[in-house]
C-alpha cells in the first residue's frame, strides 16, 4: 500500500485532469484519518490541502464529499486503475481485515454458547 507522511492510503480516486483525492489512516497519529487532494504527474503524487479527522466515519464522508464536489465543479471523470492493481489492493485489504478479526478478543457469550451445545 502507498504511504504519505506515515499514513497508509486506504482509498484513492484519480481524475482525467491528473488530480485526485485520497483517504488515509495512521495508527499512531493524534488525528488518525486524513483526506488529501493530490496532483499526479509522471507517476508521482504531490499531496496537499489535508483535512484531518479523529472519526473514521466523518473522514469517509469528507472523502466522498470532496470527490463528488470536485467532479461537479470541474466536470472531470475518474480514471479507472488496471484490474491487476485493483485486485492486489483488494487482497491486501482483505488480509488486514482478517488480521483485525484475529486480534479481537472473543466475546464472553461465544464461549458460553459453545459450552451449552
Amino acid at each position: 500500500m502507498e504511504e504519505n507522511q506515515g499514513y497508509v492510503i486506504r482509498q484513492s480516486v484519480l481524475f482525467d485532469n491528473g488530480r485526485g483525492f485520497v483517504l488515509a489512516e495512521s495508527q499512531t497519529a493524534p488525528a488518525p484519518f486524513v483526506t488529501w487532494q493530490f496532483t499526479e504527474e509522471q507517476g508521482r503524487r504531490d499531496y496537499y490541502w489535508g483535512h484531518y479527522h479523529t472519526d473514521k466515519g466523518i473522514a469517509e464522508e469528507d472523502y466522498s464529499s470532496r470527490v463528488s464536489d470536485y467532479q461537479r465543479r470541474y466536470g472531470v471523470r475518474e480514471v479507472k486503475r488496471p484490474i491487476a492493481e485493483q485486485m492486489r489492493e483488494a487482497g491486501t485489504l482483505a488480509k488486514e481485515k482478517a488480521l483485525d478479526k484475529v486480534l479481537e478478543p472473543p466475546s464472553p457469550s461465544r464461549g458460553r454458547e459453545r459450552e451449552e451445545r
